[in-house]
């Protein structure tokens, strides 16, 4: 079994398959993150970042990195082992969330069970006719 990639390593990855280099990319990244008043991000940051000189960016920064490289959000945001904001808003507002949240951790679900929990999910969602494929 391979050892998964760090966050660093996936952004290097899909980075340089959009034949971006990584000066290219962080100015991209600093332009969104400028727009929305948010810090600074250059290459020498986006450098130590890829080779895990340092620990992943913000959420905010990482949702603009996700964007510009047109990939999965959730995927970086996994690998950072930070969580998308609106998971924190759902918990924050749904005591019924947070109780399942909590008792599938408790579970100590496997794969298969995550994904069994998930399949039923889309089915019932399905079914209201507001299913919505995870994404970017």
């Amino acid at each position: 079994m391979s050892k998964p990639a760090t966050f660093g390593e996936r952004l290097r990855e899909i980075r340089k398959s959009r034949n971006l280099t990584q000066r290219d990319l962080a100015e991209k990244v600093a332009a969104r993150l400028k727009a929305d008043d948010r810090r600074g991000f250059d290459f020498t940051y986006l450098s130590k970042i890829e080779n895990d000189k340092t620990p992943p960016p913000s959420v905010a920064a990482i949702l603009q990195l996700a964007r510009i490289l047109e990939t999965d959000a959730d995927e970086l945001i996994a690998l950072a082992g930070k969580v998308p904001p609106e998971f924190g808003e759902t918990l924050k507002g749904s005591e019924a969330a947070r109780i399942f949240y909590r008792s599938a951790l408790n579970a100590a679900l496997t794969e298969e069970d995550w994904k069994s929990l998930l399949h039923e999910l889309i089915q019932r969602t399905k079914v209201r006719g507001d299913y919505k494929k995870p994404g970017n």
